[in-house]
């Protein structure tokens, strides 16, 4: 099927009908603007999407609507070679081609030009981004590298999104939406606007129960019938304002945060075989952001942007439980007082002195133990079980500033350029043993030139440098030829890197135990042998790892005819020095070891087939090459969707939509989703009530074995009222 598609839009650019036209290098020109869509993420420039470097999705309200997706991270399975899941219960993940399932760190995210990439440990938490769907304006995903316009963490892409202006919002809304799986969401949002200033508020929360199916695993009788706990419930805010200063000068300020709660399955979890829980885990995080943005414009051919922020995230992972030895955590076994080894100073010694992994450390002190050796734990006399609480947590905080200069060198020549200033900061006794920091700075350029009629060059380049990797600096090159207005060729050369985080350089791992039980917690040093006794695995960091590498090369065709609209990518990608084995507290396999490879092809169509009809489809077919299994388990050989709205009148739409990946970790991903919306005047009001049904097509589970729904179909009613 993608190669048909293929071969149709390769012939399209025969249509004689437009022939003999040209656009022009500057905003003067001869084609309409609406003729060709505006994209600003791939070089930082507002560019024609037939002139950018890079593969750009562009999602805008249409889709969204059409969509009707409940989570910002849902909207990125509209996006070829994207892989938007959840493969971690609870926790979504977001991945470009599939590398590493649940440690995804190797794509920027934006909103409103403010990362949400976390600098501690290197992650993009979909949940907790501080945005409602339904404020949304547009997203702009520019598909391959992109360090060359926004830095190290651009590694294979950027994901852009853009909130709604407050001029773009009239009145206050309240929204409700209900559903089975435990679906159960709420919103307000209203917007005022005065002269030369508007503002716009909204606050919301969303429920739901996760995976809810039961799963067998015969490694162990006791996961027989286990119920997947990952209910989440998550809570935000925003606020946009916009202050018009002058007619040069805009002022924007922007405030939030997020609040979420998840639960954790218990099973199956590092601590599941070594203790009974009596608190079962639960995930607690917030965040908060503050942001301004001034802009002046000299002129129509110049504007300097000056953009500083300070974003905060604290997030907790809490339990409790009695702890047992291996030997006994099987079913029917019991907390044994032997199993205090665990917190003993005799353990740590062992683990220390012995050589390979905290398994090996372990039998080696059972077997000093059963043999009752010289110097050996033994529980104190009448003592009972160990109980405690665990916690493990980390707080990340980022302060930033960013200065950006766009002009025009002369009628063909245009350039971007900039500075950054950013402080990063990652705080945790169970990961770092305290607080560290890392101070980077960044310079940056694009420049645009128009060489002749049909050609035109870009050049990118960012140059950084920074406490933990040193100086750095990624590259893209692009050669496009213009053939017809709304027709373009691209060739793109791009080299990128993903820069250690906080965590990997210094992690400094101790897990100390809270509120132990007697007689532990009033005699630790004669029960464990240690005044503060703490975990006897511990993890540090040798502070050797590397930035990891991409090296990626493209041809892509742009092409629009009359309502049809298509990109297509054809690519191949180079990953080296990539950090794929766990960094967890308990396995901490620090190196550059791994490689992956990567060739694919990729096209997205938009066609609008009348006024009331719009038809999204987009297809994916990738090659996956790669040293470590790990790297390839979301890495899927072909993907697709068809997303079909159908605007019956103008109270009345329909969408029917259609996602497949084959083969994620060797299941299938297939879902059909139907929707039916109808908006009313209501007095002075408006009223909008949709519902929409999501069907499973596979028995499949989501990538692991656990990630299955109790039924295959989900369903849920929304309704709002606006005045």
């Amino acid at each position: 099927m993608l190669n048909r598609i293929l071969l149709l839009l390769l012939c399209m650019h025969m249509v004689p009908a437009m022939a003999g036209e040209s656009i022009s290098f500057n905003e003067e020109s001869d084609v309409p603007l609406s003729d060709v869509p505006m994209v600003l993420t791939p070089a930082r420039l507002s560019q024609p999407q037939s002139l950018v470097p890079a593969s750009v999705t562009v999602i805008d309200r249409e889709l969204i609507e059409a969509s009707g997706a409940r989570e910002i991270y849902q909207l990125m399975q509209l996006v070829p070679g994207m892989v938007a899941l959840k493969v971690d219960g609870n926790v979504p993940t977001v991945s470009y081609h599939g590398t590493q399932a649940r440690d995804v760190r190797r794509m920027l995210v934006m909103i409103d030009g403010r990362s949400q990439y976390q600098p501690g440990l290197s992650r993009v938490i979909w949940n907790d981004l501080p945005l409602e769907i339904e404020d949304i304006e547009r997203i702009e995903v520019t598909r391959g590298p992109a360090s060359p316009a926004y830095g190290a963490n651009a590694f294979q892409g950027v994901i852009n999104i853009i909130s709604r202006h407050p001029n773009d919002v009239e009145g206050t809304s309240v929204a409700l939406r209900s559903g089975n799986n435990g679906v159960q969401d709420w919103r307000v949002s209203s917007a005022a606007h005065g002269d030369g200033k508007a503002m716009r508020i909204t606050v919301g929360e969303k429920a739901d129960d996760g995976y809810d199916g039961e799963y067998f695993d015969d490694r162990a009788e006791v996961f027989k019938d286990v119920q997947r706990r990952d209910a989440k419930r998550i809570q935000t805010l925003n606020l946009r304002s916009t202050f018009e200063v002058t007619t040069d000068d805009s002022i924007e300020f922007l405030a939030g945060g997020s609040k979420s709660y998840l639960q954790r399955q218990g099973e199956g979890a590092d601590f599941y075989t070594v203790m009974d829980y009596t608190d079962l885990p639960d995930e607690n995080a917030e965040q908060a952001f503050m942001e301004l943005v001034w802009t002046h414009r000299f002129n129509e051919r110049h504007e300097l942007k000056v953009q500083t922020y300070a974003q905060y995230t604290k997030d907790e992972t809490e339990f409790a439980g009695c702890f047992k030895l291996p030997s006994t955590s099987f079913p029917g076994s019991t907390p044994d007082p032997f199993a205090a080894l665990y917190f003993s100073q005799y353990m740590r010694d062992v683990f220390l002195s012995t050589p390979g992994d905290f398994r090996d450390a372990l039998a080696v002190g059972l077997t000093g133990v059963l043999t009752g050796a010289p110097g050996a734990f033994q529980p104190a006399s009448g003592a009972g079980p160990l109980c405690a609480g665990l916690n493990l947590d980390v707080q990340e905080e980022r302060y930033d500033i960013e200065v950006q200069d766009t002009f025009y060198i002369d009628e063909y020549t245009r350039m971007v350029i900039g500075a950054n200033l950013r402080h990063d900061r990652g705080k945790s006794e169970a990961y770092l043993g305290g607080s560290r920091d890392n101070l980077s700075h960044r310079v940056f350029g694009n420049l645009e030139i128009h060489l002749a009629d049909p050609l035109y060059l870009n050049f990118g380049g960012y140059w950084e440098e920074d406490e933990i990797n040193g100086a750095n600096f990624s590259s893209r090159s692009a050669l496009i030829y213009q053939f017809l207005p709304t027709h373009s060729v691209r060739l793109v050369a791009s080299e990128a890197l993903r820069t250690v985080d906080i965590y990997e350089a210094y992690a400094n791992v101790h897990i100390y135990p809270k509120n132990l039980n007697e007689p532990y917690a009033s005699d630790p040093l004669g029960t464990l042998g240690s005044a503060k006794p703490e975990l006897f695995i511990t993890q540090q960091s040798e502070g050797l790892l590397q930035p990891e590498r991409i090296e990626s090369k493209e041809i892509g065709y742009f092409g629009r005819w009359r309502g049809l609209q298509w990109d297509i990518r054809v690519y191949k990608e180079e990953l080296t020095k990539l950090v794929s084995e766990a960094l967890n507290p308990f396995v901490f396999e620090a190196n550059n070891d791994d490689h992956v490879d990567i060739n694919g092809r990729e096209v997205q169509l938009d066609w609008h087939v009348a006024d009331s009809h719009l038809l999204r489809l987009t297809a994916d077919h990738r090659h996956t090459s790669t040293s470590n299994v790990i790297e390839s388990r979301i890495a899927n050989r072909d993907g697709s969707s068809v997303l079909w709205r159908w605007d019956m009148t103008e109270r009345w739409m329909f969408s029917a939509a259609r996602y497949l990946g084959r083969y994620y970790n060797d299941s299938a991903y297939e879902r059909v989703d139907a929707q039916l919306g109808w908006t009313a005047p209501l007095a002075k009001s408006e009223i909008q009530i949709k519902a929409l049904v999501q069907h499973d097509l596979t028995d499949d589970p989501v990538v692991f074995d656990d990630n299955v729904y109790q039924t295959g179909t989900r369903y849920w009613v929304s309704g709002m009222l606006t005045f």
